[in-house]
């Protein structure tokens, strides 16, 4: 052969060999990736080795592994698009706008997102709008009704049954205790849950409108005449078919070929449940669980999670409320951050309403004490008010969705008088004896008398002042304007607290993490969450009574529970089947008192407005 022929000849087969890949490729059954909705979208991670999953359950995934799954998908080759499931997600509108730039992202590689929904209420259906094609079951509706908002109050019961609730407040919109001392809400607080109304309503419609390519008054005029059925929910261009099911996967298979495969699991995941028919593998699960994981030493950033009601004390799990955010969990937490030389950076993910003043700031120390070494980022998520805003101002950059709840700078104290309810009403009396000029300051047997009431006055001032304070040192002159106008109590929308200076910018937590790692100087980076979940191991050590946490961390005592009462516990998860929104806001509602009776004061959000 003539040398100068073998060039070519090896070209000639390259080429030929790379087409026959490319053939091979092609002619392989094209992959979609199933994401199915369907339950709570969680903020933290539960523990590894929860119970139900072990037995079998499905746990629930974070937001944050929501969005890794739709990112990765975007740059897989393998995967050619989405098909979503939406059935019944329990998640919040800034989440769904999380999602959606997810999802629009994942678009902008040149692949297609297909829905399918048998039924869609605001939420849901504004997740759908995402989507390129939208499938709604036949003699179904759409239930986009628009954003009705409802307050309970209970100052009418109190009368019936003899309590009086003696509470004060700082700030004329710092309303969280008006459910306890009205029957209707004041004007500022009115005031304040339309204008929140008006950006939550007026964000959710732009959602809809963006991803259907409607006009807001086309959108607005589809609302004001639902609920819709499934043939105008058509014509109007809210969704691109009416079918069934079995319609939708035959139109998927048309598109993609008859042997398209569904992806399900995506990356799959540890398998951890027990398989009773096998003893050799239950021994090898079991097994399994007691293995320790190594831990890498790639640099990375932090993710510390901020969810739920803020106590001093460890975090905890409730039965209907959620969980709590303990001031010495946290704690612990920022300075393991602070410490560890592989963490380059923190984020910290913050939905909660508030809770304990004092919690609220020792968090904030934490914070701060980290930031000064380390570049330390926020994300709000749903809500991040009062004690949720206090514990996200240290952030050197915080990101807030347009739908986010946040501010409400202001402080509330009070306690309940019981003596009608067990003297007038019950034949029960009391006789008080103290010593100490305020030993019986939180007695509910009487109102406060002067002196008592100055002193809480005195006390709830100092602490006001105390959270104005921590806010013009962590946020200086990113505030616009005077502190004070902003303050009182007055509650946000992400996009408004961001015209205030409240926030720097809009996004969520992925921007937020893009945010620290660009800080940080990362280009490939793990993120560890912390604290680190509880494993099987941690848990068993527990029940048997080991102390599993850092034995140099205190904690104030967390206090007594109102679920110790057998009748209680068993009667509460039927009333949360009737009416579970009302129920959880009646639970916050107590923990909040609990707190006020133990602490005196507290940073809570307005009394829980449930919107739907």
């Amino acid at each position: 052969m003539n040398r100068k022929n073998r060039p070519i000849l090896c070209c000639t087969a390259i080429v030929f060999v790379v087409a026959l890949l490319v053939t091979d490729r092609a002619d392989a059954s094209k992959k979609l990736l199933r994401l199915r909705l369907d339950g709570p979208v969680l903020e933290a991670p539960a523990d590894d080795m929860d119970l139900s999953v072990i037995f079998g359950g499905q746990k629930a995934k974070t937001l944050r592994q929501w969005i890794n799954m739709i990112d990765k998908a975007a740059g897989d080759r393998d995967i050619h698009g989405i098909v979503m499931l939406v059935e019944n997600p329990g998640l919040g509108l800034s989440q769904v706008e999380e999602f959606t730039r997810a999802l629009k992202r994942f678009q902008k590689t040149g692949k297609k997102v297909y829905c399918y929904i048998d039924y869609a209420g605001n939420v849901s259906y504004a997740l759908a709008a995402a989507a390129d094609h939208i499938t709604l079951a036949q003699y179904s509706g759409l239930e986009i009704l628009g954003l009705h908002a409802e307050l309970s109050y209970f100052k009418g019961l109190f009368e019936k049954i003899g309590v009086e609730a003696d509470m004060m407040h700082c700030g004329d919109y710092k309303s969280a205790l008006e459910p306890f001392t009205r029957t209707e809400p004041s004007k500022e607080a009115a005031e304040q849950i339309n204008w929140l109304l008006d950006g939550l309503f007026g964000r959710w419609q732009q959602l809809i409108a963006d991803g259907r390519g409607l006009s807001p008054a086309d959108v607005k005029a589809a609302i004001d005449a639902a609920p819709l059925n499934a043939e105008t929910a058509e014509k109007r261009r809210l969704v691109d078919a009416v079918a069934s099911f079995a319609d939708f996967k035959q139109m998927i298979k048309k598109e993609y070929g008859q042997d398209v495969e569904v992806v399900k699991k995506y990356p799959k995941d540890k398998d951890f449940s027990l398989k009773f028919d096998n003893p050799f593998a239950l021994i090898e699960t079991i097994s399994k669980l007691f293995e320790k994981t190594t831990e890498t030493a790639k640099p990375g950033i932090g993710l510390i999670y901020i969810e739920g009601a803020i106590v001093t004390g460890p975090s905890g799990k409730g039965m209907l409320a959620g969980s709590t955010v303990g001031s010495t969990t946290i704690r612990a937490a920022f300075e393991k951050a602070r410490q560890d030389e592989n963490i380059k950076a923190v984020v910290v993910r913050v939905n909660s309403p508030g809770g304990s003043a004092l919690a609220s700031d020792i968090i904030w120390v934490a914070e701060t004490r980290c930031a000064k070494v380390k570049p330390l980022v926020v994300s709000m998520g749903n809500v991040a008010g009062s004690g949720g805003y206090y514990v996200a101002i240290p952030g050197d950059m915080i990101f807030a969705e347009e739908s986010t709840i946040t501010g409400s700078i202001g402080v509330v104290g009070g306690k309940f008088v019981t003596k009608g309810l067990f003297e007038d009403k019950l034949g029960i009396t009391t006789t008080e004896f103290d010593r100490g000029k305020n030993a019986g300051l939180m007695s509910m047997n009487r109102r406060w008398n002067d002196s008592e009431r100055e002193h809480i006055r005195t006390l709830l001032y100092e602490v006001y002042d105390q959270f104005k304070g921590r806010v013009i040192e962590s946020r200086g002159d990113r505030i616009k304007g005077d502190l004070e106008p902003l303050a009182g109590g007055r509650v946000y929308t992400g996009r408004q607290a961001l015209e205030h200076g409240l926030v720097d910018r809009i996004g969520g937590l992925y921007e937020a993490l893009e945010y620290a790692a660009e800080k940080a100087d990362l280009d490939d980076y793990e993120v560890y969450v912390l604290p680190k979940k509880k494993g099987f191991e941690d848990i068993l050590m527990t029940l048997l009574g080991e102390e599993t946490e850092d034995e140099w961390e205190i904690g104030l005592p967390s206090g007594p529970t109102m679920l110790n009462d057998p009748f209680l516990r068993a009667l509460l998860p039927i009333l949360e089947q009737l009416d579970p929104q009302r129920l959880r806001s009646i639970v916050n509602g107590l923990r909040n008192i609990m707190i006020l009776n133990r602490e005196h004061v507290g940073v809570f959000m307005p009394f829980e407005m449930r919107v739907r």
